[in-house]
């Protein structure tokens, strides 16, 4: 959670090249980490690759190194929404929903959390899109305020924003906590890395 924050914090100190070192160790950390914590080999070899990766472009793409790993972030998480939207699975949204509610979901909530889905997945590739464009266009400072502040900021509210939607919206339905939601998010993702899905 620091790294938009020292990154930021670089960029008006004018210091790109401390920005690559910060991005470098951020993601060699969280490639290891994950690589210690997965059980399938191939999924450790590939996060391995990624940190041998991480610290080949330090030293021969230093540009490519700072440029692309919040967009490829936004990218994955794109991902994981727009996977589930496919004919035959359950959007994720919908898959939290049903979490949160512990049954099956009425068909307004089904095409509600669908649509929503769909939201979440524009605005991750828009996010990846325009940091892209930045990154080509626009001064060090402007594109680390997108990608380390206003971009979080995006996401925050279209998060808080949703919820307080439909409260309102859908109030004759039960709805769960903010907090209690959050944690369901968390436990997906958990139960999704262990290979299990959550009761």
């Amino acid at each position: 959670m620091l790294w938009p924050v020292l990154s930021h914090g670089a960029a008006l100190a004018d210091r790109p090249d401390l920005m690559r070192s910060i991005t470098a160790c951020v993601v060699v950390v969280v490639a290891i980490a994950l690589c210690v914590a997965a059980r399938d080999a191939r999924v450790r070899m590939a996060w391995l690759a990624i940190a041998a990766a991480t610290l080949v472009l330090w030293q021969l793409a230093p540009a490519l190194l700072l440029f692309l790993p919040p967009a490829a972030l936004n990218v994955a998480f794109g991902w994981f929404f727009a996977n589930t939207l496919r004919a035959g699975r359950e959007p994720r949204i919908a898959t939290f929903a049903r979490l949160e509610r512990g049954e099956s979901l009425p068909p307004e909530l089904v095409l509600y959390t669908r649509r929503l889905t769909w939201m979440w997945t524009i605005l991750l590739f828009a996010l990846a899109v325009t940091s892209l464009v930045l990154a080509f266009t626009a001064p060090l400072r402007v594109w680390s305020f997108f990608v380390n502040v206003a971009s979080y900021v995006a996401i925050a509210g279209l998060f808080t924003g949703e919820y307080v939607y439909r409260r309102i919206r859908y109030r004759n339905h039960r709805h769960g906590s903010l907090v209690g939601l959050i944690r369901i998010v968390v436990r997906d993702r958990r139960a999704m890395t262990a290979g299990t899905r959550a009761p």
